[in-house]
């Protein structure tokens, strides 16, 4: 038994019950999906086409909770939904609404977005093929069930636990929490690309990856293609983010570059980049922003398809030569400055550039 509760956890039964299991029960009735302690707000269109890509992909999801209940008026047997509301909402919704009691086509009804999936764009169920329809309804979801002996204020408990507690998130959690569109999608899909490179070059440890700061600093580099070269802040990037959810103009040129960048440091490079200043968040910056600048030029426009300029033979010792003046501290004051005190202001890393360009510029082919 838990301290504190009359529940006794041993038990809460641990299954696994499909999105056909779900929409069963809510189509006869027996699935409660707004019990009185629920008051969560309702998603927004992009949040429920990410989840639906989610499930069509077959990559798993948070526990859902339910509470077996009988009803002794009807002697029905009920489950409530302590923990999943909106998940088990929107899959229901969007194969059957009329599943939903209190359905609302302004809050309920919606399509998949296609920076989420391309087979899901602009669909409705109905418009699925059988594959996908398939897919989606014999996905299932870990569920732990309390029973009907559970007393409610153990209910309310568990749910202000399941909502509360925890390592508190950090600026890139809340906005991958806030955020479902196209430029969401894209740094995620490209900081994940990059994910060995970034473990290899030992720019970003599995803790790190874990709290989905690659991703952070993937859409810093991706704002400074965009917007050619500036500083960093948390609400620059969250106005980023914000700015480009629903359209992001020339997203595929910027993709090409981004992996144009990344590929050529990785040719040009490779394994020494852990062995060098490099390695840190800081330096990478400046590297990555020196090679783009190289191959494209900061600042130039994406609206037009542009060959990258090849690096030239020497950019590598020379790269590596900078690297071994800043681990000697062989270099000037305030570009030392610049790296150890308010690093992603716009004139350090302005700063940290020039020097790199200065004895290394003008390598490009």
């Amino acid at each position: 038994m838990l301290l504190g509760l009359a529940l006794d956890t041993t038990d809460i039964k641990h299954t696994n019950f499909s999105v056909s299991d779900y929409l069963g029960w809510a189509r006869d009735g027996s699935l409660d999906l707004s019990p009185a302690f629920q008051r969560r707000s309702v998603w927004k269109v992009g949040a429920k086409s990410y989840l639906l890509d989610t499930v069509l992909r077959g990559l798993p999801t948070p526990l859902i909770f339910l509470r077996e209940r009988i009803d002794l008026e009807t002697l029905k047997h009920r489950r409530e939904v302590i923990d999943g509301q909106q998940r088990l909402r929107t899959l229901v919704g969007f194969i059957d609404e009329s599943a939903l009691s209190d359905f609302s086509p302004e809050r309920d009804r919606f399509v998949g977005e296609p920076q989420h999936n391309a087979a899901l764009a602009g669909k409705r169920w109905r418009q699925l093929n059988p594959d996908l329809q398939q897919r989606i309804l014999s996905y299932e979801f870990s569920t732990h069930v309390l029973p009907s002996t559970t007393e409610s204020r153990d209910v309310l408990t568990i749910f202000a636990r399941l909502n509360s507690t925890g390592t508190p998130l950090n600026h890139q959690e809340l906005r991958n929490a806030k955020y479902f569109g196209v430029f969401k999608t894209l740094m995620y899909q490209l900081a994940y690309e990059q994910l060995e490179r970034w473990l290899d070059w030992r720019v970003f440890d599995p803790d790190a990856l874990s709290r989905m700061q690659e991703v952070e600093f993937t859409s810093d580099l991706a704002a400074n293609i965009l917007d050619g070269l500036h500083s960093k802040s948390q609400a620059r990037l969250n106005k980023t983010y914000q700015r480009y959810d629903e359209a992001l103009p020339h997203a595929d040129e910027l993709a090409r570059r981004f992996r144009d960048v990344m590929d050529g440091l990785e040719e040009l490079l490779g394994g020494k980049i852990r062995q060098s200043v490099y390695r840190s968040q800081v330096h990478f910056f400046t590297l990555f922003t020196y090679a783009y600048d190289e191959m494209y030029g900061l600042g130039s426009s994406l609206a037009q398809s542009k060959k990258p300029k090849r690096m030239a033979s020497g950019v590598d010792e020379c790269l590596l030569e900078v690297s071994r003046q800043f681990r000697a501290g062989d270099v000037p004051e305030e570009i030392l400055d610049a790296v150890q005190r308010a690093s992603t202001d716009l004139g350090r890393r302005r700063a940290r550039l020039q020097y790199l360009k200065s004895h290394c510029g003008d390598k490009a082919a």
